[in-house]
C-alpha cells in the first residue's frame, strides 16, 4: 500500500466573487451626464424611456444608446 502525501498547506482554489454593480438614482445619473458624454437633457430622456428609478452604469449607457438611436 502506498500512501499519497497531501500538502500541508493546500492552495485554495477560490474563484473571486465579483461585487454587484452599484446602482445610481436618476438624480445622480442626470448630475453625472457629462461623464457619459451627453447633456443632462439627453440623460433625462434616456432615463424616462427606460422607466427605471435606479440603474447601473452599464444600464445607463445602454439606455442612452437606445434613446439616441430611436426613430423620431
Amino acid at each position: 500500500m502506498t500512501k499519497e502525501k497531501k500538502p500541508k498547506n493546500p492552495v485554495e482554489t477560490r474563484v473571486p466573487q465579483s461585487e454587484p454593480e452599484a446602482k445610481y438614482s436618476c438624480n445622480e445619473l442626470i448630475g453625472a451626464a457629462v461623464s457619459f458624454g451627453v447633456k443632462p437633457e439627453v440623460m433625462t430622456g434616456a432615463l424616462r424611456l427606460a422607466g427605471k428609478d435606479e440603474m447601473t452604469k452599464k444600464e445607463a449607457q445602454a439606455a442612452i444608446k437606445k434613446f439616441l438611436e430611436r426613430k423620431v
